[in-house]
């Protein structure tokens, strides 16, 4: 049936919460805080408009502190959302 697949398709817009990928790529601390569930949303969905979601380990927290503030301001994000991503992010290590 044709709307099964567009039903899933529908469901999998841009910053959800849901499932998604396994973006992680270790253990998560501080899994059940708002403000890191909020830097998962908008990592799946902000930042995978632009390219594909990245083990989040695959780069050093030093890396990602660098990389952070260009990618914020490249998609347009707050402070606020800069830093829940930023908690996701350092919620890995």
């Amino acid at each position: 049936m044709i709307l099964l697949p567009l039903a899933g398709l529908a469901l999998s817009g841009c910053e959800t919460g849901g499932a998604g990928p396994a973006i992680g790529g270790g253990a998560v601390t501080g899994e059940g805080d708002p403000v890191i569930a909020e830097g998962r949303r908008l990592y799946l969905g902000r930042c995978t408009a632009c390219h594909s979601p990245e083990l989040v380990l695959d780069y050093s927290l030093a890396e990602w502190h660098e990389l952070m503030p260009e990618m914020a301001q490249e998609s347009k994000m707050s402070a606020a959302q800069e830093r829940a991503v930023m908690a996701f992010v350092e919620a890995h290590f």
